[in-house]
């Protein structure tokens, strides 16, 4: 019986902050749309959009030094 093992890839911390910040950031979105507050829904916007820059840098950041 073989099995086949994938390489495990470790997550960096700021990877993780980033899909933190993706997720705390749609819920203010959406508390904000729901509450018809836009100033909390652009908040919301502001904050997705800086855990998806984080997120990405680190993933780039990552694989880069797991291909050395």
């Amino acid at each position: 019986m073989s099995t086949k093992r994938k390489k495990k890839i470790r997550m960096p911390g700021a990877a993780r902050a980033g899909i933190g910040l993706l997720i705390m950031g749609a819920l203010l979105v959406g508390f904000g749309q729901y509450l018809e507050r836009g100033a909390l829904s652009l908040y919301g916007v502001i904050i997705v959009a800086c855990g998806f820059v984080l997120y990405m840098t680190a993933s780039i950041i990552a694989k880069r030094r797991a291909k050395i």
